[in-house]
């Protein structure tokens, strides 16, 4: 299969291209806006696995999308380009329907609530006419955890609430996409589900001190917009509360944050996200501090089968580095499924295409490792 690789040379699309070249047989081509980091990165595979890959300077919100990719003529487009923000704010899903002109399938690791949310709605009618097979939001949120709710869902009768997060080590490598989404809603207001209720919080805001124990120890998180505020309670309608935080390691950093989401709220500034180059270049003053083990914990919580108060605590644990490999494994499932013909066309989320254990498979390969706690 012919993979266009839009943001190849990112934090988490180089290693989307390193498992898709290492363990399957695809022919990727790598696209991005920098002519230096696309060469470099095709200097790199050549040099560290003996491939040859072809690159394509483009820009999701400028380039003619439908002449390069009938240019390239990929049988797939993968999307890594974020944040995904900015490609609401202008003509929205602007690489999907560039796909749907050209005739090939899509997969994006999108965390936008909206971009996500509003996907299938948007697309869904025109992929299946067309055949396609279009997979927004292939990522840790919401695909991963949805693979372990369905995992634990037998074991309860019903499951009310879930409070879940992920933090990353401090070491390990920032993907700027990530800190821009982080910060467009810092100090902004959004729903979440408490209660049964959708009700108000703020980015960034309502700290809690999480243990994770083990290697990561305690952590300050902090709430976090996700599309799965939305797409939790549609699949799972008994789930009753849904609060999902993020949080990072230095607790300078943390609670730094944390005092900088004070001024949007109120409305001292309008947006953190312009400042976004600036504040990854401040982090990097602190690199050396705290570790590279980072995690992602899933706490469930409701009626067992006998009508007791039941939990269950999962969590996963990604040590020396290599936590930038977690959200890549789920578009790789997907990458992998559509090149076997495994899903349907449409255009959907990406919840309920793989289970976890075939995620935890591809995880052991960097020793990225599940916790069940009792």
């Amino acid at each position: 299969m012919k993979i266009l690789i839009i943001g190849g040379y990112g934090t988490f699309g180089k290693r989307l291209v390193n498992s898709l070249l290492y363990y399957r047989d695809h022919q990727i081509v790598i696209g991005g806006r920098s002519k230096e980091k696309l060469a470099k990165a095709r200097h790199m595979i050549r040099v560290s696995m003996n491939s040859v890959i072809d690159t394509v300077e483009l820009d999701v919100l400028n380039s003619d999308l439908v002449k390069t990719f009938a240019h390239i003529e990929p049988d797939l487009v993968v999307n890594v380009s974020g944040p995904y923000q900015l490609q609401t704010m202008q003509e929205t899903y602007r690489v999907a329907k560039a796909c749907l002109n050209t005739g090939c399938h899509y997969v994006d690791l999108a965390d936008d609530r909206k971009f996500v949310g509003n996907f299938a709605r948007q697309l869904n009618d025109e992929a299946k006419q067309n055949e396609l097979v279009m997979v927004t939001g292939a990522s840790t949120v919401p695909a991963l955890t949805d693979a372990v709710i369905t995992h634990y869902e037998p074991q309860f009768k019903s499951i009310n609430s879930i409070y879940y997060g992920i933090s990353p080590g401090n070491r390990t490598e920032r993907g700027k996409g990530t800190v821009g989404s982080i910060l467009s809603y810092t100090g902004k207001p959004f729903d979440t589900l408490i209660n049964g209720d959708f009700r108000q919080v703020y980015g960034w805001q309502d700290l809690t001190r999480y243990d994770f124990g083990g290697s990561i120890g305690k952590r300050w998180m902090s709430n976090c917009e996700i599309p799965d505020l939305d797409l939790i309670p549609a699949l799972y309608p008994e789930i009753k509360s849904v609060r999902f935080q993020a949080g990072l390691e230095v607790s300078l950093l943390h609670l730094g944050l944390w005092l900088l989401s004070w001024f949007p709220r109120l409305k001292l500034i309008k947006t953190w996200r312009t400042f976004t180059n600036v504040l990854v270049a401040m982090s990097e003053w602190f690199k050396s501090w705290g570790s590279d083990c980072g995690g992602m914990f899933i706490e469930l919580g409701g009626v067992g089968d006998n009508g007791e108060t039941k939990k269950a605590v999962w969590q996963l644990v990604a040590e020396d580095g290599v936590g930038p490999n977690v959200p890549t494994i789920a578009a790789e499932l997907v990458v992998n499924k559509i090149a076997n013909g495994e899903l349907g066309a449409g255009a959907y989320p990406c919840t309920g295409l793989f289970t976890l254990e075939e995620f935890l498979i591809l995880a052991g390969r960097w020793g990225i490792y599940q916790r069940e706690i009792k």
